[in-house]
């Protein structure tokens, strides 16, 4: 019984304070409008894929320890400024080691020969030409520093690699909406909180423990008027 009424009290105080959460939630959104449509650039994940190792015969690969180690070994170069330095000379690129580190992700998946070299960047012809770059260059260091042969890159061109928008407009816009909806319910409960007025005359049995003969009904005005002068003598206001 006690958290049916407890339900009930709560959507009184949404129907109470709708203004408030409907205009709060229409801010947030807007706002989160307008940062998607002008502050955030849409991002791009370009993915290039380099194969270790190769059959020995049909069903066989090479030894497991050796592929253990050169996929190691792929990953920790992918990364490493001997790649940077080559990747960034070869495209002219002006950012800094550290930026290009950060655009660029290196996976491996368990007990898998392929790994993934995925490029963040604003400009999918960009996320690719880096894709491209990256895995070719790995491709080569690895084969002068380390003497390994047995890799390959998927793509034969920059034109093969795949391409994918990660988030959107409306994404963001709908997160700003339901941030905006939870804002708005937590106004509205704390301004119920800290209002002690009475909005409906059972409020008056709950509060004070009288019957409620009747009640007035009065213009804005005078309503105004009784509120502030109760506001004044430190009473309780009561809304009509």
């Amino acid at each position: 019984m006690e958290q049916r009424i407890d339900l009930k009290k709560f959507l009184q105080i949404l129907k109470n304070r709708a203004i408030t959460i409907i205009v709060t939630t229409l801010f947030v959104t807007a706002i989160a409008v307008i940062v998607s449509m002008y502050f955030v650039k849409p991002s791009f994940e370009a993915t290039e894929y380099i194969i270790v190792g190769k059959e020995q015969n049909e069903n066989s690969y090479t030894e497991n320890q050796e592929l253990i180690r050169i996929l190691a070994s792929a990953v920790d170069l992918i990364k490493s400024p001997i790649v940077l330095n080559a990747v960034s000379a070869e495209l002219g690129n002006q950012n800094s080691l550290k930026e290009l580190e950060e655009n660029i992700s290196v996976q491996n998946n368990k007990d898998s020969q392929i790994i993934h070299i995925v490029i963040k960047e604003s400009s999918p012809e960009v996320a690719k030409q880096m894709a491209y770059a990256v895995g070719n260059v790995s491709v080569q260091k690895l084969n002068d520093l380390l003497n390994v042969k047995n890799l390959k890159i998927v793509s034969k061109s920059e034109s093969d690699i795949s391409v994918k928008q990660v988030g959107n407009s409306l994404s963001n816009i709908a997160i700003g909406l339901f941030v905006g909806l939870f804002i708005g319910i937590g106004l509205g409960m704390l301004k119920e909180y800290f209002d002690h007025s009475i909005n409906d005359p059972s409020e008056v049995e709950m509060t004070l423990g009288l019957p409620v003969l009747g009640h007035i009904h009065v213009k804005k005005k005078e309503k105004y008027l009784i509120q502030h002068k109760s506001v004044q003598r430190g009473e309780i206001s009561v809304k009509a």
